[in-house]
């Protein structure tokens, strides 16, 4: 299963539901997401991908592969390249500091509000990293 495909966004979701520290990070949190990784051929990405999640009280209550309108309609949207978003799933980087950094950029919500839901913003991260999945094989 290759990461930001339907089946790892289901995948993200069931992880976020069994992970006692989402939960209990994600209590009182609420609205949903948008990851977009970025097109990158080098990195065997041909177009942007981007996965929907609808998060509440910690607990994932759904996810689907990321139209338009949940990109316009959702509380944050996530962007990185495969690269970002590669060391991000691994545990590498951590992702508010990302954010901070510009490494993953909040293109869509109030990084004020997501400051409060920093812990969860990192719980969901590490359930997406649990999910598996794989990236392409970079380009030769």
């Amino acid at each position: 299963m290759e990461v930001f495909t339907e089946p790892w966004c289901v995948a993200c979701c069931e992880r976020m539901n069994e992970s006692e520290a989402y939960g209990r990070a994600a209590a009182t949190w609420e609205g949903t997401a948008v990851l977009v990784m970025t097109a990158d051929p080098a990195h065997g990405i041909a177009e942007e991908r981007a996965a929907w999640l609808d998060m509440h009280h910690g607990a994932c209550r759904g996810t689907r592969l990321a139209t338009d309108a949940d990109r316009a309609g959702a509380a944050y949207v996530f962007q990185a390249d495969p690269a970002t978003w590669k060391r991000l799933l691994a545990g590498e980087v951590d992702p508010v500091a990302s954010v901070m950094t510009g490494k993953l950029r909040l293109t869509r919500g109030s990084l004020f509000t997501l400051a409060k839901y920093a812990q969860a913003a990192r719980e969901m991260v590490v359930a997406a990293g649990q999910a598996g999945g794989s990236f392409p094989p970079m380009a030769s």
